[in-house]
């Protein structure tokens, strides 16, 4: 019996990955060799699998000034995709990149298929890709704050990202044609879970949220901005998640990308895949002579470890583990209680509560405790728009 030898669906492949913070510092140690061995990862994957597209979803750089190290670092890689794998290369400008900055040479690098949106005129670009038969739209919004699209689009009504959002998408969608259509944005959908890592400039008001809805109606949409690797709402809208692990609370969070199959009809699949990082972000916990005692048979002791002390403070903690765990990041006391046949834990630090609060939170609570004002919303989202400005000029220094 002959059988019929069944045709492969002609697709494209792509690979969706963000919040890269080349550059960053985790507890004053440098990342950037950790960074280099994820990279390292990913662009085998992309040779192996034979990738058509990678999409960077924003967050590039931690820092609007990137340092030398993270710049080479991006150039390597590019230089790699771009120029030995020749696959077409989709990068947003996100919260933390400087819009000009990135986009420098954008026009020139389109002949190599690397597309750039930092800075544009209508608030976002659409690029064409092509694959045999398989046509795709791909838009391109990097992160912008309302003043600047309410500018754009001379509507003093604007003045949250959600309406922001809500006029861009309206734009993309009125020119959108009959073709598989992925989003590239970088904003803070609600309901996303976050982690220490992520700047929360979302407390007052809302201010910064943005609705999943405005994303149903694209193909597959590849945010950026939280950490975490999550679905919001749909499977075709997704974080791909940040590239290493960038604080205490994302200790038990999974580190990759997003691997995308899209044919003629739409989307065909989703993989997340993972990475395996050079040095993995523990917490730890017992006492003080328990955890001296457990790293000299643990194999991982150049982790990036955090400890939860059991028992009373003890003076120099930190240096006394930093002999045993060199890349120690801090550690914290706590007290077990049996109350009623269950173990509880009550912290003599709330160190970790505090690194969650935003800079909002902390200076409403100054004015809460200092004033009896009442303010109203529009001065809520004033005070947000200050303070989004604040750490942006930061962020260049």
């Amino acid at each position: 019996m002959i059988r019929e030898k069944v045709k492969e669906v002609e697709k494209v492949k792509i690979v969706h990955t963000s919040d890269w913070h080349l550059g960053r510092t985790l507890h004053g140690y440098s990342l950037i060799e950790d960074q280099r061995y994820m990279l390292e990862q990913l662009l085998s994957c992309i040779k192996e699998e034979q990738v058509d597209a990678l999409i960077i979803a924003g967050d590039v750089y931690d820092k609007a000034i990137p340092n030398e190290a993270a710049v080479e670092l991006f150039n390597t890689f590019l230089g790699k995709v771009i120029l030995e794998y020749k696959i077409d290369t989709l990068i947003i400008a996100g919260n933390h990149d400087s819009h000009e900055r990135l986009n420098f040479g954008s026009e020139i690098f389109k002949n190599q298929h690397l597309y750039i949106t930092g800075k544009c005129k209508k608030g976002y670009e659409k690029v064409t890709l092509q694959k045999g038969e398989v046509e795709m739209d791909v838009y391109m919004l990097p992160y912008s704050e309302p003043a600047e699209v309410r500018q754009l689009a001379g509507d003093e009504s604007i003045k949250r990202h959600d309406e922001a959002m809500g006029y861009l998408i309206k734009k993309m969608l009125e020119e959108k044609r009959r073709v598989p259509t992925v989003l590239v944005t970088h904003a803070f959908v609600t309901g996303g879970d976050i982690s220490d890592s992520e700047r929360r400039l979302s407390v007052v008001g809302g201010a910064e949220l943005v609705d999943a809805n405005h994303f149903q109606d694209f193909t597959y949409t590849a945010l950026g901005h939280l950490h975490k690797r999550q679905a919001m709402g749909s499977e075709h809208i997704r974080y791909s998640g940040s590239l290493l692990k960038y604080s205490v609370s994302e200790a038990n969070q999974k580190k990759g990308f997003v691997m995308v199959e899209i044919g003629k009809e739409g989307l065909l699949g989703i993989q997340e895949r993972e990475y395996k990082p050079l040095r993995e972000v523990r917490i730890l916990k017992g006492s003080l002579e328990k955890l001296i005692e457990g790293a000299l048979t643990d194999a991982c002791c150049e982790d990036y470890v955090y400890a939860r002390i059991v028992g009373t403070d003890i003076e120099d903690s930190v240096a006394r583990l930093r002999n045993v765990y060199p890349n120690i990041l801090g550690t914290e006391y706590v007290e077990e209680r049996v109350k009623e046949g269950i173990e509880t834990e009550e912290t003599s630090s709330d160190f970790l509560s505090q690194k969650q609060k935003s800079i909002t939170e902390v200076f409403m609570e100054f004015l809460n405790y200092t004033s009896d004002l009442a303010f109203e919303e529009e001065e809520l989202n004033y005070i947000q728009e200050v303070i989004t400005e604040i750490e942006e000029e930061r962020d260049e220094t």
